[in-house]
């Protein structure tokens, strides 16, 4: 069986029925061996004063999964992958030894540290089952008020331009606004109170933009943003993001401190930010065909950090990229952009469970 192939693990739950939500750990025998040491580029070392030495541990697969109740990992060779078919009420995760990246029923995740092949067994750090797996095993963390309440930022504005499309020359400050009142026309409609951190092109610093949400007590943040890449680097595709957990590092840091030791206010709703992530990251990809860049984490983002309710932030599409750029500029795209985004918020009051 190739070691570096890709594992893909089933849970068959009966209909309405949800898995436990509690982390149980379960020590090695004697006889197992340690995960092997990944590479200094690769490695994730996690601090001993945030998370628990529980979660930190490294665990097989096969073993939690059963202790959780749950039918062991079905791992199938077909030629240097691993694949099964799986049907409803079931969740469907693809790992692969020595890398971060993975999948969940088809959306990319990237996730904290890369799993070991060992002794015919995955092996998973006991921060992913606790901030990825768990959370889309269990029913959803977001709780909201009658009605909800979410602010929404326009990322950018007045003499913070942000990128500028290579389709137009026009900013993403513009784009971003555009989206935003496309975005609270829907959710107005719907019922829901939303607050705009700008309604026009001005300049709104990020600490205002968290003081916002806290003034209107607001249930979620969700900023909207599109991406781009220098040095020529034709990126292109959708990206989510949320605020990365104690003990992990960043997928992205562009520079910043990145140190796994920090804890910030809007790690209390860790849960709940990667399942808001994870429903905005799959009702996009859905509704607007933008190429899967994954759902990522960064612990530099000022109006994620200070939040005191579930945030995202959404890249939704490259500037710099030609189609990214040219669909961008499209009012019809957009459109989709926000019908993707409330579509992703309108279910949440109606959808206890994945």
């Amino acid at each position: 069986m190739g070691r570096a192939g890709w594992v893909a693990w089933f849970f068959c739950f009966a209909t309405g029925c949800t898995g436990p939500t509690s982390l149980r750990t379960d020590t090695p025998s004697t006889t197992s061996v340690a995960p092997t040491p990944l590479p200094p580029e690769k490695l994730s070392s996690a601090s001993s004063d945030t998370p628990s030495e529980e979660m930190a541990a490294w665990q097989p697969l096969t073993r939690w999964a059963v202790s959780r109740g749950f039918p062991p990992p079905r791992i199938m060779e077909t030629g240097a992958s691993f694949g099964c078919a799986f049907g409803p009420n079931s969740h469907q995760w693809l790992f692969q030894a020595g890398s971060t990246l993975a999948s969940w029923n088809g959306i990319q995740i990237r996730l904290g540290f890369a799993p070991q092949w060992i002794n015919q067994d995955f092996w998973l750090h006991g921060l992913d089952i606790a901030k990825h797996i768990e959370p889309l095993l269990g029913p959803s963390r977001i709780h909201l008020r009658t009605p909800p309440r979410v602010v929404i930022d326009p990322g950018h504005g007045g003499q913070n331009t942000g990128a500028r499309s290579i389709h137009d020359g026009r900013w993403e400050k513009e784009y971003t606004l555009d989206w935003a009142l496309r975005l609270h026309a829907r959710l107005i409609a719907h019922g829901w109170e939303v607050i705009l951190t700008r309604r026009h092109d001005v300049d709104v610093s990020l600490t205002d933009r968290v003081a916002m949400a806290e003034a209107t007590s607001a249930d979620l943040f969700v900023s909207l943003h599109f991406n781009a890449m220098d040095n020529g680097i034709l990126a292109s595709g959708l990206e989510t993001y949320w605020t990365t957990p104690a003990g992990m590092t960043s997928t992205i840091h562009r520079g910043y401190d990145d140190n796994p030791a920090t804890v910030h206010p809007n790690n209390a709703f860790d849960e709940a930010n990667f399942q808001l992530a994870v429903r905005l990251h799959r009702s996009l990809l859905l509704h607007t065909g933008l190429a899967d860049r994954g759902v990522r984490r960064a612990r530099f983002m000022t109006v994620l950090q200070g939040q005191n309710r579930p945030a995202a932030l959404v890249e939704g599409g490259y500037l710099t990229h030609p189609e990214d750029a040219r669909r961008i500029a499209d009012p019809t795209f957009r459109e989709r952009l926000a019908e993707a985004v409330a579509r992703a918020l309108l279910c949440l009051p109606e959808d206890s469970s994945w």
